[in-house]
């Protein structure tokens, strides 16, 4: 039987069980909001999505690859059986996502730690739901840092470029 109070006896249990409630507490949680930032912007889809892949190329990078989220989806939904709660295949009118990594962020994250490698490629989504045409949102996924306080610091300097290409793409 395991005592979590401690006793003359046993005192390992209780200091285990304390070890293991402090970290708990120390984990951060990210959000679905934290890992995702987006705005939204009115509009054609195509249009934004260009806008999108302009405001990454006027920095002087290169889109590496676009995904095609939507027509996969309507590719697959037979086989996996999977439809929205209307019927339909896919939520989505169009859904897409663009990838492309930054070698001068990407060098000094993994400077830090050679584990922030999962900070390339930087990856935005955009996509415009059958519910909502027109309400285009744009955002990008936010990969968790390190611990260091180097790979905090080159993450953060990759959230504000990604962050300023999202509101170049939509206007704000």
């Amino acid at each position: 039987m395991l005592h979590l109070l401690p006793s003359q006896h046993h005192p390992a249990p209780f200091i285990v069980a304390l070890v293991l409630a402090v970290a708990a507490l120390a984990v951060p949680v990210a959000t679905a909001k934290d890992a995702h930032p987006h705005l939204e912007a009115k509009g054609v889809f195509e249009e934004v999505l260009q806008d999108l892949k302009d405001a990454i190329v006027n920095r002087g990078y290169v889109v590496d690859f676009v995904g095609h989220v939507d027509t996969m989806l309507d590719r697959t939904s037979g086989a996996s059986k999977s439809v929205t709660e209307t019927g339909s295949r896919s939520p989505f009118l169009n859904a897409k996502y663009v990838q492309f990594c930054s070698a001068k962020l990407t060098h000094e994250a993994v400077s830090a730690n050679p584990y922030n490698v999962v900070i390339c490629p930087h990856v935005f989504f955009a996509f415009e739901d059958k519910a909502k045409p027109g309400r285009i949102v744009v955002g990008y996924r936010r990969p968790e840092p390190g611990p260091s306080k180097r790979s905090r610091k080159a993450f953060a300097k990759v959230d504000d470029l990604m962050m300023a290409i999202i509101k170049e793409a939509t206007g704000k």
